[in-house]
């Protein structure tokens, strides 16, 4: 069993969410905990960040304008440089198949909207520490 990582001082959040008015609620409350935020609205937006400057950790609306999310998190665990980074679903539909369909596309935790903000800061430091339950279905 490994180790948990240590939490970076400041860890890089990368929040995919095309909705404005929640990117800037989650954005300015996870600032609020001490984490740097990258904020993107799109599948080709998250990409870009990505590209610029790896995350920590992915916070990863299902459903996005130009796409489904889930399909971003499928592509992200083919690339090396992405493929260890924590991904958090953040997401309004909370059926069990999505919950499913998530955690198959490789995302470490399956969280729905809303959430209290103290909670999904506590899940990303989990995350952060190497809590990751969907890494050991991956590998099944």
């Amino acid at each position: 069993m490994p180790l948990p990582r240590a939490v970076p001082q400041h860890p890089v959040v990368l929040l995919v969410e095309d909705d404005a008015d929640a990117q800037e609620i989650v954005s300015s409350t996870l600032r609020h905990y001490g984490f740097q935020v990258v904020q993107a609205r799109s599948i080709a937006e998250a990409h870009e960040c990505a590209r610029a400057r790896r995350p920590d950790v992915v916070l990863l609306d299902c459903r996005l304008p130009d796409g489904d999310g889930l399909g971003l998190a499928r592509s992200w665990r083919k690339v090396d440089t992405m493929a260890d980074v924590p991904v958090i679903a953040l997401t309004a539909f909370s059926a069990r198949q999505d919950m499913e369909a998530a955690l198959l596309a490789g995302v470490d935790a399956f969280l729905v909207k809303p959430i209290p903000m103290k909670i999904l800061a506590e899940q990303i430091e989990k995350v952060l520490m190497g809590q990751r339950p969907s890494s050991k279905l991956r590998k099944v």
